[in-house]
């Protein structure tokens, strides 16, 4: 990873537990969001928390409060050397360049939404999985939606949006790991290139996309028809075009009771593990065009503080 990722990395290996961080982003605009990210792990007594400010003012602004976080105003900038140059397309790619940063310093980080809260400590899921013999994998998901679908053993494709990046394992655990990540960026800016008008959603396409080039194959002889009730996590070995000769990739398979997905503007998927997931969030906000929208809809930040808010997610006075 370039120099302009130190102060990031040292900030990092400052606040890791047991090789273990937990990051989110974000920009002025989101500053409350992440003070509640923050709050609500504090609750669970979890310290090894930062946040990566996506602008001179958020920083200030966090720091004000003695909250863990690191400048990184300077590489969002960097962007403007690229024609990825819309906001909200340049604050996704970025905190995924951190993650993978932070990984290849040798620390195991799980890469957050803001707007995701910890109801229950991850750590122990996260450093079973780091130290199992058996599952030995290099970055790890929670599965989408759509499960039922033949040979959809990622449903309509991971969470790229809550990334663990297995940083402390081996030297090749953590090139294949960084490379992934790197490579889910890539995919995404050559996306917005091809086609201007995604939106905010080029770069979380790209992870799809090159995830979809891999071939993948469940480890154990598993089929999806065995992941209908998974309570553990598996394995999913990725080969292929988004792995380019660096052998097999070993995607882990996060149940259900990790994190409680939302279907998009509704309700919850309803099952008791969502209910009793370790990280839930509120739906969005209804849906409106955004797609040619530089920053953010101001309207979305009041709606979504009030459904976290009727959820129980939200934790500042």
């Amino acid at each position: 990873m370039s120099p302009e990722y130190a102060p990031l990395v040292s900030a990092a290996h400052a606040t890791a537990m047991k090789h273990l961080v937990y990051l989110c982003a974000a920009d002025f605009d989101f500053r409350e969001i992440a003070e509640n990210w923050h709050r609500a792990a504090r609750r669970l007594g979890l310290t090894n928390l930062l946040i990566y400010a996506l602008d001179a003012d958020v920083y200030t602004h966090l720091t004000a409060r003695a909250l863990p976080a690191v400048d990184g105003s300077r590489n969002l900038d960097a962007w403007n050397r690229t024609r990825l140059q819309r906001h909200i397309q340049v604050a996704e790619a970025e905190r995924h360049m951190a993650a993978a940063a932070i990984a290849a310093a040798g620390l195991d980080v799980l890469l957050m939404e803001s707007s995701h809260v910890m109801l229950r400590d991850p750590s122990p899921t996260l450093n079973a999985l780091a130290h199992s013999s058996t599952l030995s994998v290099d970055t790890a998901y929670p599965r989408g939606l759509c499960t039922s679908k033949p040979n959809a053993f990622a449903g309509c494709g991971p969470f790229w949006n809550l990334v663990w990046l297995r940083g402390a394992g081996t030297a090749e655990q953590r090139e294949r790991a960084v490379s992934f990540q790197v490579k889910g960026v890539q995919v995404g800016m050559v996306d917005f290139y091809l086609r201007w008008w995604n939106g905010a959603h080029a770069i979380f396409s790209g992870f799809g996309k090159n995830f979809q080039r891999c071939a993948s194959i469940l480890d154990g002889g598993l089929t999806p028809s065995d992941l209908t009730n998974l309570t553990t996590p598996v394995v999913l070995k990725l080969k292929g075009g988004c792995v380019e000769g660096r052998g097999e990739l070993r995607m882990g398979l996060l149940p259900e009771s990790f994190f409680a997905q939302w279907v998009l503007y509704g309700p919850s998927q309803g099952s008791a593990a969502a209910a009793a997931a370790l990280i839930s969030r509120s739906p969005k906000p209804s849906q409106r065009d955004r797609l040619r929208l530089d920053r953010y809809d101001a309207q979305d930040f009041t709606e979504l503080v009030a459904a976290m808010k009727e959820s129980g997610l939200w934790f500042l006075s």
